[in-house]
């Protein structure tokens, strides 16, 4: 197995909670068929909404030929922006040579060659990058790792190290450092990177927990990784002082202390070096970030997480109340404005995956997914996976927006053009949506067979469109500008 593969396999290993939320998922169907963007005095979310993909089997591929196909095919989409994975362990050396320099980029035991290749495909196809690093080599792990542990490049990662290795991404895609296969060329730049993946479990950070006075358990990996994404924000910022540095996406469940998973509320509240209460505890160095980053899977776009301290899509204002108070508490620097990101969400479809609603429903969700996002101060959303997936991914099979055949599901609709039309209070309807570009947008309402105009709305310059209106009882509406159309939305009666 490769190291990708690995890295992909453990990825899935840690995420069981998946497969137990999509059969209670399948039994509700049958049941229910970069900085902070203003907002404007009328709205109630941000003015401008960017969604992006999380797709590595295909923005990563080896395959030139098919990583262009499809970053094209994202960018028809709407997507102006993508996620990519640098594993700091395959671009390290393996074993740490005499004299090795990771702060320098152009360190000859550096293997940079793949990435690159990754970031012109990016740039041809016009999509940014958010550029993560992740994994350790095993020379950047901490002492005593346990001889049992499952997972590599996860045990106490050196933050200095891992400081030096953001330092050395940041210079080589700055857009000032020569590209080595192309003379007088200078190699894609990169303005945005994000320090790690899920921190919250032990698959990608170990230990989570350690032991306290009698027999207590104590979170351990937050303050590891405080110490990491510091190390990250300077060596970044040291680069580029004008970069973008995006924290770790939490995982959204968690277990009881000192099981396995720890909660999102009880990691960031804890990195954010906060009480159960949100009080200020003791923190010498409090994290640097410009950006805080959740993964809200769910069982639906409106289903609330059981437990108190996880976080589901409805649930982000639970990260919201801890950004603010480690804010008002300085326990979050630099001073200034914060943001939320969701850089992973998704929902499939059965074909492929028995266990996931239709493709209908999956548009539907995607919809609702961005517009709750959106309501919810949300500017940055990424949905996982372009196209469904292959091995080793069975958990998300069915989470792309294209069959594996490259025929299109009726989200890659939905994502170019999203719409929602919500039942409000008085009678009203809720209508927003994002167009593929700022300008007019025309609101239609289906009568018999044919589609009838009933509203034109003025769109941010951002592209976001939102009105609340009585359009009479359960109308099926649809968005339209020109000759590009939203799905239709049927409104519950």
């Amino acid at each position: 197995m490769t190291q990708r593969a690995r890295f992909w396999s453990a990825w899935r290993a840690s995420r069981g909670w998946v497969t137990g939320a999509a059969v209670t998922l399948s039994a509700v169907l049958a049941a229910l068929a970069i900085a902070t963007p203003a907002r404007s005095a009328t709205l109630p979310g941000p003015a401008s909404f960017t969604a992006g993909f999380v797709d590595d089997y295909l923005f990563q591929s080896p395959d030139s030929t098919l990583r262009s196909t499809w970053m094209a095919r994202a960018h028809r989409l709407g997507a102006t922006s993508i996620r990519i994975d640098a594993a700091w362990s395959q671009i390290a050396p393996s074993v740490l040579p005499p004299g090795f320099n990771g702060s320098n980029p152009g360190d000859p035991s550096y293997r940079w060659s793949n990435l690159d290749a990754e970031l012109r495909t990016a740039a041809a196809a016009g999509e940014t990058v958010v550029l993560q690093l992740s994994h350790a080599p095993t020379w950047a792990e901490g002492p005593n790792r346990p001889a049992n542990l499952q997972f590599y490049g996860v045990w106490r990662p050196n933050a200095q190290a891992f400081g030096a290795f953001a330092h050395a991404a940041a210079v080589r895609y700055s857009g000032h450092f020569r590209d080595p296969l192309a003379p007088g060329k200078m190699l894609p730049r990169v303005t945005t990177f994000q320090a790690w993946n899920e921190p919250n479990l032990p698959s990608a950070l170990d230990p989570q927990w350690s032991v306290g006075p009698h027999g207590t358990f104590l979170p351990a990996s937050p303050g590891i990784y405080r110490g990491m994404l510091n190390a990250f924000y300077a060596g970044v910022k040291s680069a580029q002082p004008h970069a973008y540095v995006l924290a770790a996406g939490t995982a959204p469940y968690g277990d009881p202390p000192g099981v396995n998973r720890m909660a999102p509320v009880v990691f960031d509240r804890e990195m954010f070096c906060l009480t159960p209460r949100l009080r200020p505890k003791s923190c010498p160095d409090p994290p640097h970030l410009d950006a805080l980053d959740h993964h809200p899977y769910g069982l639906s776009p409106t289903v609330h997480a059981v437990l108190a301290n996880d976080v589901s899509l409805p649930d982000i204002g639970k990260l919201w109340r801890i950004l603010h108070a480690a804010q008002r508490y300085h326990r979050v620097l630099p001073a200034g404005p914060k943001t939320i990101w969701i850089s992973e969400v998704a929902w499939g479809t059965n074909p492929p995956d028995p266990m996931s609603g239709s493709a209908a429903l999956q548009a539907r969700y995607l919809a609702l997914a961005f517009y709750e996002s959106w309501i919810q101060g949300v500017s940055h959303v990424y949905w996982f996976l372009l196209r469904d997936a292959v091995a080793p991914l069975e958990s998300f099979t069915g989470d792309g927006l294209y069959y594996k055949d490259g025929v299109a599901k009726p989200a890659a609709q939905a994502f170019r053009f999203p719409f929602v039309a919500i039942n409000a209070p008085h009678r009203k309807l809720t209508i927003w949506g994002k167009a593929p570009a700022a300008g007019s947008v025309t609101i239609d309402r289906r009568v018999g067979r044919r589609w009838k105009q009933v509203l034109r709305l003025r769109t941010t310059a951002g592209g976001v469109f939102y009105t609340r209106r009585s359009l009479g009882r359960s109308p099926v509406l649809r968005a339209r500008m020109g000759a590009l159309t939203s799905p239709a939305w049927a409104t519950a009666g």
